[in-house]
């Protein structure tokens, strides 16, 4: 598993073939981005994410196809298309970032959320509900650097009596199960 920022070594190379790929799959139109930046000034999330939107475009239209995919950008997107509808060009940012995303799966590029996604599923199959504390318990084991920020907000659920120590199985196990699995979870 390829993680972004975590020291992976990268080339910056220009790949022509990666510039086409995004433009058929998001369009010819990505073309006639003038980096006005509309689409990062529209963007709930946009604070967290580095690059911005407007330089993730400019990134793939540069052929730029590890500094496109090997960040979180792509996967801080909530798809709420405000960057697709004030575009002053017509173009669809989320389709480009989409695409990046689609492409970095394809390679295998995840994210440290990855991990985290793949032991909350794990609890609510086994459990039909997850817990705080042994979720966040497995998480740290696969992702120490989050040890910090998970103290905190124990600190902060732990006197709302939201912080169990174990996990409860509820009722009806089978059918979340079998939704999980029908999900590909």
């Amino acid at each position: 598993m390829l993680l972004p920022g975590e020291g992976n070594k990268m080339s910056f190379d220009l790949d022509e073939g990666f510039r086409q790929t995004i433009l058929r799959m998001a369009g010819g139109e990505v073309q006639t981005c003038i980096q006005c930046g509309t689409c990062s000034a529209s963007c709930p999330t946009a604070h967290l994410m580095n690059p911005s939107i407007r330089k993730l475009i400019k990134l793939c239209l540069e052929g730029k196809r590890d500094e496109a995919l090997m960040n979180d950008t792509i996967w801080l997107c909530t798809s709420c298309l405000l960057c697709t509808v004030r575009c002053p060009r017509g173009i669809r940012p989320k389709a480009v970032v989409s695409a990046c995303k689609d492409l970095a799966e394809k390679e295998g590029i995840k994210t440290k959320d990855a991990a985290y996604e793949q032991i909350f599923s794990k609890q609510i199959r086994e459990y039909g509900r997850i817990s705080e504390l042994p979720l966040t318990g497995e998480f740290l084991l696969v992702y120490p650097q989050g040890m910090v920020q998970s103290m905190e907000m124990g600190l902060e659920l732990m006197p709302k009596g939201k912080l169990g120590l174990g996990v409860e199985k509820i009722q009806g196990r089978d059918e979340v199960k079998r939704i999980m699995e029908e999900l590909g979870k």
